[in-house]
């Protein structure tokens, strides 16, 4: 689903979200409270700027002072990726991170996520539960309607508008918290669903942002759904490419891709069935595939593929518990809720329901497609009935200094995304990681970000990414 793509950002960071419901009057980490390096807490914003009379609504925030003791007056402002990711709950990551060096860094959750006001936070659990049933694909749809449902008489309930839960919404309350912490411009850093928000704060707010970085490109022109299967069979045939071509690969997974596909053909008569945290788990084609695009995220779970694709052929237990353990971690971090919330507002108006179908017809082998994607779209629909205007499906045009950066193996949001907005950003240099996934975070990426927050309008020096590891086979 979209949910997890960025993605997962998803938010690849596996953080404790257990707490997320849980308020402070101060600060919304009470650890961070007493801190006087750190600056935090609640932001108060209209829930809907286009009804005055709505709701007034509390995000929390967070901004880890810069170290040196001369910093720069422009922070870095991080935007987290899902939609639907929590924000605060990577903290102690970018504590330590050398990108707070001479600048602020401020975190903020977005509305609907993490300590701002989450709502039923139990869902990812429940799909994760829906992953482990046989479900057949005619049965998907009502089978994950009934398991979530509840959520929307829960959001009624509480009065929580639907209609202000999008990217313009969440871009506005950044220029509240810009104008609240008494900054002048800022340094935007998103990926996957952050890049897409730190757009649309350069659309709105130009003369407030001093320069963008964006990995994971989700601009929003692109057709998300219509390309889903073509972008992830252009992954997964790179990893059976790579696989071939790496001589300790190939001599333990011969001819992968053909395995891969056999037994995924398999699963269609006879699925396997596995304990998974006490629960019985059985896995059938769809799960086969969403748990494989799951691993294409990072260049760490991409060297799985193979022993996965053999562990489901062998049904050894402990590699599929892992897999599926993988693909609940990560769904955790994402607030489903809010996730369908922003998807059905400004996405579904520009896509057809049936637009994953068309896309999976050239490719019959990845039928019936991974486990929900093929009904987000329906959830979407059923979800609440605003949509955006025009606006937020046309490209995004800037001269304002940006800094791209792609993995080359992404399945989500691949390098022709990030091609995609080069072409309407006339101040831009792109870099793209050869072995990396959705996710493009280490201390290549990092320097490079440095070299540029130095002098946005210099080409930084990316050759490090020629130095980086190559995927390491499992």
């Amino acid at each position: 689903m979209k949910y997890l793509s960025a993605l997962l950002v998803i938010v690849l960071f596996l953080c404790d979200v257990s707490a997320q419901q849980e308020q402070f009057d101060g600060c919304a980490l009470p650890e961070y409270a007493d801190d006087p390096n750190v600056e935090c807490g609640y932001l108060e914003v209209p829930e809907n700027r286009s009804n005055p009379n709505g709701r007034i609504i509390k995000l929390a925030y967070l901004v880890l002072k810069a170290r040196s003791s001369n910093p720069k007056p422009d922070p870095i402002v991080y935007l987290q990726g899902g939609p639907g990711g929590a924000t605060l709950t990577m903290a102690d990551y970018w504590r330590s991170n050398n990108l707070r060096y001479d600048r602020d860094f401020v975190l903020i959750d977005q509305r609907g996520t993490g300590f701002s006001g989450a709502v039923c936070t139990d869902l990812s659990q429940k799909l994760v539960e829906v992953v482990g049933m046989d479900v057949p694909p005619e049965k998907e749809f009502e089978t994950l309607w009934n398991a979530v449902s509840y959520c929307k008489l829960e959001m009624d309930r509480i009065g929580l508008d639907q209609a202000g839960y999008n990217s313009r919404e969440n871009a506005a309350d950044l220029d509240d918290l810009r104008k609240a912490l008494g900054y002048e411009k800022w340094n935007l850093f998103g990926g996957s669903y952050g890049s897409r928000l730190a757009l649309t704060y350069m659309r709105d707010f130009p003369e407030r942002t001093r320069s963008s970085i964006m990995t994971g490109m989700f601009p929003p022109h692109v057709d998300l759904y219509g390309n889903f299967i073509s972008n992830f069979r252009r992954s997964l045939e790179k990893v059976f490419e790579a696989c071939a071509d790496d001589q300790e690969c190939n001599a333990d997974y011969p001819q992968l891709r053909k395995q891969y596909f056999q037994i995924l053909k398999d699963l269609h008569k006879n699925p396997v069935s596995f304990q998974f945290q006490g629960k019985s788990f059985t896995l059938n084609p769809q799960d086969m595939l969403l748990l494989t695009h799951q691993m294409l995220y990072a260049k760490s779970t991409i060297g799985q593929i193979p022993a996965f694709t053999m562990g489901v052929k062998n049904q050894e237990e402990r590699v599929l518990r892992s897999a599926v353990n993988q693909f609940s971690g990560r769904a955790r971090v994402i607030n489903i809720a809010m996730n369908w919330s922003v998807q059905a507002y400004e996405e579904l108006p520009f896509t057809e329901v049936t637009n994953f179908q068309k896309g999976l017809e050239p490719y019959p082998e990845y039928a019936p497609g991974p486990a929900f994607f093929r009904v987000d779209n329906e959830i979407q629909k059923k979800w609440h009935s605003f949509r955006a205007e025009a606006i937020e499906n046309e490209p995004v045009k800037s001269d304002i200094p940006s800094l791209i950066g792609n993995g080359n193996f992404d399945p989500i949001t691949p390098p022709s995304n990030a091609r995609a907005t080069l072409k309407h950003l006339s101040n831009a240099f792109y870099v793209e990681f050869p072995n990396d996934g959705h996710s493009t975070y280490g201390s290549c990426l990092f320097g490079i970000i440095e070299q540029f927050l130095e002098n946005p309008s210099r080409k930084p020096n990316s050759g490090c990414v020629n130095r980086t590891s190559g995927i390491r086979w499992r």
